[in-house]
Order: C-alpha cells, then structure tokens, then sequence
C-alpha cells in the first residue's frame, strides 16, 4: 500500500478585518482641523495637510447618507383661509 503524506493541518490565522466607519473619518477631520487651527504643523507642511483634510472631507461627503427629511405634512393639502369678500357677506 502506498504511505499517504498526511500532514495536520495548520490553521493560518486570519487578520481581523479593518473596520472604519463614517464616525471615525468625521473624528479624524476634526482632529486634522483642531491640530491646524492650534499650530501643530509647519508653513511649509500646510499644503500638504490642506490636501489631505479635503480629500478626506469629499470621502466622507460622498459616503455619507442624505440628510433625512424632517416628517411634515407636506403630503397633506394645505389649508387655505377662507376669504371673506364682499360676494360672500350676508345681505341684507
């Protein structure tokens, strides 16, 4: 009979998968936006940082949901006023 080559499978650790939400994009600009604000960053560096912020901002600008519509009654008719004019007054 021919011997089998059976080796014990070894589990490869799989990585956890990344996970960045909408939130931590909005904390990342803020942090970007607080640390210029405050100087932490030299002139010459500026540009740079600027690029980055906006690319980040137009990220979370594409990705983030449309803002919801307040309920109102819109669908609703309107109610208008009755007028009183001079047709409608009682006569005498």
């Amino acid at each position: 009979m021919a011997e089998e080559n059976s080796t014990p499978e070894t589990e490869v650790a799989q990585p956890e998968p990344i996970s960045l939400t909408l939130q931590d994009l909005n904390v990342t600009a803020n942090i970007i936006d607080l640390a210029v604000q405050r100087g932490a960053f030299k002139g010459a560096e500026a540009q740079t940082v600027g690029q980055a912020f906006n690319k980040l901002v137009d990220v979370i600008q594409k990705i983030s949901p449309p803002p919801a519509e307040p309920a109102s009654d819109a669908d609703a008719p309107a109610e208008t006023p009755a007028e009183t004019t001079e047709e409608t007054a009682t006569k005498e």
